[in-house]
């Protein structure tokens, strides 16, 4: 009762510090209602010199970087993981432009009337889909870059652009892509999922310019397709490792790039400008924006399905690895612990590479390289990878449990007649747990943080689903909040199951009768 009412405590505290976070710096992370005519509206910066020693965010693994220091001399860029957190600086001040291409920013200013940018190209982009640098990707890009002609010739892909550069999703239907025929198999697409018009998540499904492309250009050539989410700077390395057979997300064509992957034809050529904060903005009132904010993040569009789904995966990848980082853990110490100096030489260099590598580094080597030709899904390497630094930590405690037990109660249950494994599994490993428990129950709420990263490897888990929201509300707050307050709930309800668990093996709650089971006392 007393573990229960300490983790409502927590939860009351979470909940509690996330309605006073919503009073601190509350201008800057709403996004206000947007404007019904969508017209033109005032930058606070007038032309591109004024943004020289200023900060302009950039997308890490774009070419917008190099465009800046071209277009804009002096200016400082600053990159960021994905356009939704570019936005978001951008209106808590941390940046003063964002470098983006002109069907994008038609899409922010229809949700944002707080965004204005300067009426000054930074550049032209050619944009285009990559393939595998192998014959298979040849063949794949030739046929890509034929389709793409004859879309542009039949006049297709400006129609097609100017729809999905509509701000009524209504106007943006897509085809049922799962009933492709497959006639000369299945072709596995991936896009980033969080840069609209190009590739979003509507009611759940990816969708987007890029993504409609995808799909009539497998149904022309009898192909089946497989739609895979990863961050942005996952998918040149996805497709060079043959996880996919193609990606997009208005990826621009350079030349460098083309050493790598073959890119096909652009399809489509845009403008690039800089976003910067409209100077006529208005801000509304508290109420409205904190109603209109829960609104687009949770119930528009029945969002909220997305975390349900993001907390799901996040357990099933947590448990799994719990449970088999514990079970390898255990053999591993059992290994060594008769197996002599080799099997511990062995075992210690192994757990110093996991525990020496950062998780995000390891999931991604498993992926792309240990696991790049296998059919292994992202949740599958995700799982292993986690198991792999969760057992190495077991390892570790175990050993250090072990050895805070004096070695004379070794000696007396063996002047008991226990033998060697009695000693072991009902002598000392139980006092050990008494050591280690505490910090395995830490290294589980550990753990179910440090999952928070397998979305650069295709997996939707809750932080992933939290960035897929922003993607859509370019708004930082709800968001959020809410997934750090799921993360904090899941943590106290692991380790509220932990306890329980592990409350057999501490000594003080066994009985005298599994104590002296097999001792002989008369």
């Amino acid at each position: 009762m007393r573990k229960r009412n300490k983790l409502k405590i927590h939860s009351g505290l979470a909940i509690t510090l996330a309605i006073l976070m919503s009073f601190i710096g509350i201008s800057g992370v709403f996004v206000t209602a947007a404007s019904e005519d969508g017209g033109t509206r005032v930058p606070v910066y007038k032309n591109l010199e004024e943004l020289s020693g200023k900060r302009v965010g950039v997308q890490v693994g774009s070419v917008f970087d190099k465009i800046v220091e071209e277009a804009i001399p002096g200016a400082s860029v600053e990159y960021y993981s994905t356009f939704p957190d570019e936005i978001n600086a951008l209106k808590a001040s941390k940046l003063e432009g964002v470098a983006c291409v002109e069907s994008v920013i038609i899409q922010l200013q229809a949700q944002d009337d707080s965004i204005a940018y300067i009426e000054e190209p930074i550049g032209a982009v050619p944009l285009g889909f990559l393939f595998p640098k192998n014959e298979k990707g040849k063949k794949l890009a030739d046929q890509m870059s034929e389709f793409l002609t004859n879309m542009r010739e039949s006049g297709e892909m400006d129609r097609l652009m100017a729809v999905w550069n509509e701000t009524d999703e209504s106007l943006k239907p897509i085809e049922d892509y799962k009933s492709l025929p497959a006639e000369n198999g299945t072709l596995t697409f991936v896009t980033e999922g969080t840069f609209p018009p190009f590739d979003y998540f509507r009611e759940g499904e990816l969708v987007g310019y890029d993504v409609d492309v995808a799909i009539r250009f497998c149904k022309e050539y009898g192909y089946g397709i497989e739609l895979k989410d990863m961050n942005f700077d996952a998918l040149m390395p996805a497709v060079q490792s043959g996880k996919c057979d193609f990606a997009a997300s208005g990826i621009a064509i350079t030349e460098e790039r083309k050493e790598k992957v073959y890119f096909s034809e652009p399809d489509y050529y845009q403008d690039a400008y800089v976003v910067v904060l409209a100077a006529d903005r208005s801000g509304g009132s508290f109420i409205s924006s904190l109603k209109d904010s829960f609104n687009r993040t949770f119930i528009k569009e029945h969002r909220y399905r997305l975390f349900l789904k993001g907390i799901w995966v996040t357990l099933a990848i947590t448990v799994m690895s719990i449970i088999f980082g514990t079970l390898l853990g255990f053999i591993l110490y059992m290994w060594c612990r008769k197996g002599g100096k080799p099997a511990n030489a062995i075992t210690r260099f192994c757990i110093w590479l996991v525990q020496g590598m950062p998780a995000i580094v390891l999931l991604m080597i498993l992926y792309y390289v240990v696991f790049g030709k296998a059919d292994i899904g992202g949740i599958g390497v995700a799982v292993i990878g986690f198991t792999m630094t969760f057992a190495a930590s077991v390892y570790s405690m175990i050993l250090s449990g072990v050895r805070a037990v004096d070695f004379g109660q070794t000696e007396a249950s063996y002047a008991l007649g226990f033998n060697d494994t009695q000693t072991f599994f009902g002598i000392i490993l139980p006092q050990a747990a008494r050591h280690f428990m505490p910090t395995f129950k830490a290294e589980i709420v550990t753990l179910i943080k440090a999952t928070a990263v397998v979305g650069y490897i295709a997996v939707q888990d809750l932080t992933k689903m939290g960035d897929i929201v922003r993607s859509s509300t370019y708004e930082a707050f709800f968001p959020l909040i809410a997934v750090a307050v799921m993360y904090f709930v899941l943590a106290g309800l692991l380790k509220l199951v932990a306890n329980k668990l592990t409350a057999s093996v501490d000594p003080e709650k066994r009985s005298e009768e599994k104590i002296l089971k097999g001792i002989k006392t008369k």
